[in-house]
């Protein structure tokens, strides 16, 4: 059975629709990139999945059932969201940010418990932030703190991770690093990730499935070697590119043609 099943999807905003008849299906495990112009729709759909949209059409399940009977709590037992990094305008210390993921699994009142201790350590570990906890999150650096919110989404304990541009603003060392993370939960702990994304090398050398968007709907869909085509990056991005095997993966990569383009 799917994690994630979405049917005829259509949502935005009080001024109309940016998506439109979105159909999308992701199996336990896989990690799914997607990739489109700015203004396409991707943080839109990211978005709408979690049910974050009062403008909304269609359907989205979540492991067989259907979100719009789901409180909020209980997506976030299924979904762990890590949305665009952004300057923080708050005091919490980094311990306190990855701590915020286990509410959704605590009843009213309830102190942190055991459970929780250990699933906020083993979040901690696999991101590689424990140097950074007593810090607050104004001091850390960009690919700090978008480690810092990938852990309060592995706290969470959730099947299914929704990332919304995770290497904005960051330097190629810092999304190198975070894309290095989210492989690893894929492949070692099981993890399912959609994340939308606007660098298609990042997105190619670590997506089994690329999903492009253009105009709000699904143009192509496919393996980076399927659908990283100069055709594809033509279509979608009006951008002429040269394509070439990566040395070390043999995965598609792509070039700007100087002074070519739409």
């Amino acid at each position: 059975m799917a994690i994630l099943e979405v049917k005829n999807l259509s949502a935005g905003y009080d001024n109309g629709f940016v998506i439109h008849g979105i159909t999308l299906s992701l199996e336990p495990g896989e990690f799914v990139a997607v990739l489109g112009r700015n203004g396409s729709g991707k943080s839109t759909l990211i978005r709408a999945i979690q049910g974050l949209l009062g403008n909304v059409e269609g359907q989205v399940a979540l492991e067989g059932q259907d979100l719009s009977r789901l409180g909020r709590r209980e997506i976030a037992r299924k979904i762990a969201y890590v949305p665009q990094l952004s300057e923080p305008v708050f005091e919490f210390t980094a311990g306190d940010i990855v701590c915020m993921g286990r509410y959704a699994r605590q009843a009213r009142f309830e102190t942190f418990s055991a459970a929780d201790t250990r699933a906020v350590e083993e979040a901690v570990r696999l991101t590689e932030t424990s140097g950074v906890m007593d810090k607050k999150m104004g001091h850390l650096s960009g690919g700090e703190r978008q480690r810092v919110f990938i852990a309060r989404a592995l706290a969470q304990d959730t099947p299914l991770l929704l990332l919304d541009e995770p290497s904005l603003h960051l330097d190629i060392n810092y999304q190198v690093e975070i894309y290095g993370i989210l492989n690893r939960l894929q492949k070692e702990k099981g993890k399912t990730i959609l994340a939308a994304e606007h660098n298609i090398n990042l997105a190619a050398a670590q997506a089994g499935r690329l999903v492009y968007l253009k105009d709000g709907g699904i143009a192509t869909q496919g393996t980076p070697g399927e659908t990283v085509t100069a055709g594809t990056i033509r279509d979608i991005f009006g951008a002429e590119v040269d394509i070439r095997p990566n040395l070390h993966t043999g995965l598609p990569e792509i070039s700007l043609i100087p002074g070519a383009g739409s």
